[in-house]
């Protein structure tokens, strides 16, 4: 696995904040790509050659690695983000599969265009994938996410996009999502809390966890200096 500078690894890890004030865990995303996670698309790696995308998550898997004692110790989770194509190199690389299985606090994270969300679509790649991590689904009410695909699947955390968060906010239909989607994993994250009137709006749902700039996040050696 490459090596990484543990000072200047060209990452970011995003606070994903309980609604008690703890912290559940954190996202693992590229620097240049923050400000479009928070405003845009919210999305990784959209602009990279699959070359470049499997070469990223090898980076953010050699970080996860290095800060092993943050993570175990701290009872934190890391989140990446993957796209198909890095689904399939990691079910075809031994070593790489035996790494996330020894770091368990990994959580490969599939975002909403992953290519077997589409209805009718066998779903080999993502079975394989339950074998050796843990899985999140990433951006629900957005492309082919699906309360069918929420009900058939194994996830453990359903991050609500911040568009559906922010166009449904304060509703009722908001709660009764909320409500469907609870049974089928450990715990919703609502994407795109900018603002304390957001935590308001919230009040009442029963969700686990928040996460967008409301909470400053942490560069390398800031993540050593408050939690190793």
């Amino acid at each position: 696995m490459r090596s990484v500078k543990r000072s200047n690894s060209g990452y970011t890890f995003e606070p994903i904040v309980t609604v008690s004030g703890g912290m559940l865990g954190f996202e693992l995303v590229k620097k240049i790509e923050k400000h479009e996670h928070h405003f845009d698309t919210e999305g990784h790696n959209n602009f990279l050659s699959v070359e470049d995308g499997i070469k990223a998550f090898f980076d953010q898997v050699t970080i996860a690695c290095v800060n092993e004692d943050v993570f175990i110790n701290n009872a934190f989770l890391l989140s990446i983000t993957i796209d198909y194509e890095i689904a399939l190199h990691i079910i075809s690389n031994t070593a790489l599969r035996k790494i996330l299985q020894q770091h368990s606090y990994i959580r490969l994270t599939l975002n909403e265009h992953f290519n077997e969300f589409e209805i009718g679509e066998e779903r080999a790649v993502l079975h394989a994938l339950t074998t050796y991590c843990t899985l999140w689904l990433d951006r629900f009410g957005e492309g082919s996410t699906s309360l069918s695909l929420v009900m058939n699947e194994k996830f453990e955390y359903i991050k609500i996009s911040k568009s559906f968060f922010w166009q449904h906010q304060g509703t009722l239909s908001f709660r009764k999502i909320i409500e469907h989607l609870k049974p089928y994993c450990n715990g919703i994250i609502i994407c795109g809390v900018e603002h304390y009137s957001h935590i308001e709006y919230l009040k009442g749902s029963d969700i686990q966890a928040m996460q967008g700039i409301l909470w400053s996040s942490y560069n390398q050696e800031k993540l050593t200096q408050y939690f190793f």
